[in-house]
């Protein structure tokens, strides 16, 4: 009896024991990770996007049991910002960054490659492979495209067929594009060939475009230091056609002193026959200025001259990255953030249910939007077949053939201080050639490079 009674007591304890464990597992598999994830500053412009985001964070939970997300409000306008949250580890665990930010914070390890999650990930066929190049490091992608523009031409359709310029092709030349920009000027009737902007930042936006299709560089990381290279040869080549456009060939405007918004008045008045844009220029030509859709073509940039020319326009926008300073377990959820609800059913009713706001309206959605999608993935084909079913109202641009191409053309802004060196260095030059047809432009290329590198990439660590 003793020994059935002390055989009874151990297996009621390690039967006791067995329920304390068992009740552990689950306080052991509810552990959770706690995700630091962006929103907006509290300010009066930024409540209803906010808002967005609060509501995506319920749905991405209530996906994702375990995870619980903590806003924090950020948003990459300053690296400087960035880097004291770096350092103090308050940084987001993913946030959205700028197409030039690859060299800087791959370089220094604070993001990680995201190579193994795309290869399970079900949506990596849909993405146009070079549309990962801004942010391909040492063989590895660092980011997701999701946001941008890739710059181009629109073209007056009409103007073309009047004039028996033949529309671009998808490999057209600088030479293409003087053609049809000397064949479609009327001095008379005050239309300008091509219409490019010229004052302010815009006017250095516009000259970076065109040192890109000449082969050349504004920037280049050597031997751990940033150099400015814009007097080189290229370079010069760039900002001597545009003097030529204004002072050998006449095809720019009269009064060729133009910001963003009037060189889309321009167009849209139908006073110069091309423009360069990104996104929203059309907009302004379409739904301002009453422009015919119908009347209006896109084309990549032209290639420019010799061995190293190429068509290339400048490319902005946003990636996803994934903070290199974050666990494992907050990678991974991270991961998930990311990518939930990306490029998904609910994003293209949204289109659908959009159109009858611009019915009422009595305007088109005109812009063009850069999805770094391939023309035949699901998500590009619903919003195809929704624009279609809208046509009246939802405008659509390029043909496939433009759109597989347009990411090949992608160049990145220079990485450093690009605005500055728009608005402060290359714009003067700008002006300085269409307004003085003795200017040099390898001077002012020279002189411009060597205080642009003294005043500021000299300084950068």
């Amino acid at each position: 009896m003793e020994v059935f009674g002390k055989t009874r007591r151990f297996v009621m304890a390690v039967s006791l024991i067995v329920v304390l464990m068992a009740s552990l597992v689950p306080v052991m598999a509810a552990k959770q990770v706690t995700l630091k994830v962006v929103i907006g500053p509290d300010t009066e412009d930024n409540r209803a996007q906010n808002q967005v985001t609060l509501e995506r964070i319920k749905r991405f939970e209530a996906a994702n049991p375990g995870i619980v997300c903590k806003p924090v409000p950020f948003t990459y306008t300053t690296r400087q910002d960035f880097f004291i949250k770096q350092a103090s580890r308050t940084a987001p665990d993913m946030l959205d960054v700028w197409a030039t930010e690859c060299e800087l914070l791959a370089g220094r390890k604070w993001i990680i490659p995201l190579d193994e999650y795309i290869k399970t990930w079900e949506k990596a066929d849909w993405i146009n492979p070079s549309s990962y190049d801004p942010f391909r490091y040492n063989g590895k992608i660092y980011g997701i495209p999701f946001s941008g523009y890739v710059k181009h031409i629109i073209y007056n359709k009409q103007m073309f067929r009047e004039n028996g310029v033949p529309e671009p092709t998808l490999d057209w030349t600088w030479d293409d594009f003087l053609n049809a920009a000397v064949k479609c000027t009327d001095r008379e009737k005050g239309i300008a060939g091509f219409a490019p902007m010229t004052r302010g930042g815009e006017g250095g936006w516009t000259l970076t475009d065109l040192i890109y299709q000449a082969g050349g560089e504004c920037e280049v990381y050597e031997n751990g230091k940033w150099k400015a290279v814009f007097d080189s040869p290229e370079a010069v080549t760039a900002l001597q056609f545009l003097k030529d456009l204004k002072w050998k060939y006449d095809v720019l405007p009269a009064d060729w002193n133009a910001g963003w918004t009037d060189v889309y008045n321009i167009f849209g008045s139908e006073k110069a026959a091309m423009v360069y844009d990104a996104d929203w220029g059309r907009n302004v030509a379409i739904n301002g200025q009453g422009m015919d859709p119908k009347d209006i073509g896109v084309a990549i940039m032209p290639k420019g001259p010799g061995p190293k020319g190429r068509q290339m326009g400048v490319q902005g926008g946003n990636f996803y990255v994934i903070n290199a300073l974050s666990s494992p377990e907050v990678q991974a959820a991270a991961w998930k953030w990311l990518t939930f609800e990306l490029w998904d059913e609910a994003d293209i009713q949204a289109l659908a249910n959009s159109a009858a706001d611009y019915r009422a309206q009595k305007q088109y959605r005109a812009q063009f939007e850069y999805i770094p999608l391939k023309p035949d993935s699901p998500y590009v084909e619903g919003r195809s077949k929704v624009f279609n079913d809208n046509s009246d109202v939802l405008l659509s641009w390029g043909s496939d053939g433009f759109l597989l191409k347009l990411p090949q053309t992608a160049h990145i802004e220079p990485p450093i201080e690009a605005q500055v060196l728009y608005a402060q260095f290359l714009a003067p030059a700008v002006q300085a050639v269409l307004s003085d047809q003795k200017a040099d432009p390898a001077r002012l290329l020279k002189d411009a490079n060597a205080r642009f590198q003294r005043e500021y990439l000299d300084n950068v660590e």
